[in-house]
């Protein structure tokens, strides 16, 4: 399913108008009893709603499938293959924004087509534009869509992970842990119970490198954790909004598309 979007991009979206230049038959396309505005008009429409037909049913059978399995899953912070619910593996090939994807990734194909008239040079271009657009979008856009929910809750003491020293002063590191299943946990911070980030003089029973005797000495701090999450409730309020996001991506390429035929091409 990931590859979906590409796919259109690549092998609908890049060629469309290239290899009508390469051809040079665009003249001879425009001499009939058709404008350039509906010539293109009409190829990005057809073809853009059947690329968004593919992706969008293909998504439908793959989150059917797999909801059974999607509803008990339930992976720590942290986990290199991101399956939480609002995570890449999960979030980007279920529900509708397969849609937003495809119309996106088409359109950004006929773009890059138009600009560089070339179709090998076009369909490497879309690849990897749109892979990079992906990385980028989770790494540091989703999360920024609906503002996160914060809660403070008691520190788990076999949470640690790490209690640095510098300067005598020593910090606490913990696995930020939300009870809430499928939660896509952003960021976690040990603080005090003043409510400001956690700092001490350092303890010798921390600096001796022997957790059971550190963890007992952090005890008496009664520290607790910040943490910023997303729950696995918003996932379809997430998918409504990024989709409209790429859909309306999608249109301004087109836009763009449709300007440039007109002004440059002929």
């Amino acid at each position: 399913m990931f590859a979906v979007p590409a796919v259109v991009g690549v092998f609908w979206g890049a060629p469309l108008i290239t290899r009508e230049i390469e051809a040079r038959t665009l003249p001879l396309t425009w001499n009939q009893s058709i404008t350039k505005t509906r010539w293109l008009a009409v190829k990005l429409a057809l073809i853009g709603l059947a690329s968004m037909a593919t992706a969008g049913l293909l998504s439908l059978m793959l989150t059917w499938w797999s909801s059974p399995m999607d509803s008990t899953l339930e992976i720590p912070y942290g986990h290199r293959l991101y399956l939480e619910r609002l995570g890449p593996v999960l979030f980007d090939t279920r529900g509708i924004t397969p849609i937003g994807y495809a119309a996106f990734a088409f359109a950004l194909g006929v773009t890059a087509g138009l600009l560089l008239r070339r179709t090998v040079s076009a369909m490497a271009v879309t690849l990897g534009a749109f892979a990079a657009i992906q990385f980028a979008w989770f790494q540091w856009v989703r999360a920024h869509l609906v503002p996160p929910v914060r809660a403070i809750v008691p520190l788990d003491l076999a949470n640690i992970t790490g209690v640095p020293v510098h300067n005598g002063i020593m910090t606490v590191q913990a696995v930020p842990t939300v009870s809430q299943q499928g939660a896509w946990v952003l960021s976690g911070q040990v603080i005090d119970t003043a409510g400001h980030p956690f700092l001490s003089a350092a303890t010798p029973a921390c600096t001796t490198g022997y957790p059971p005797a550190c963890q007992a000495s952090l005890a008496r701090f009664h520290l607790r954790e910040l943490i910023s999450y997303e729950p696995a409730s918003r996932f379809w309020t997430f998918q409504w909004v990024e989709t409209g996001i790429f859909l309306a991506l999608a249109l301004a390429l087109a836009g763009c598309c449709l300007w440039w035929l007109i002004r440059r091409v002929g």
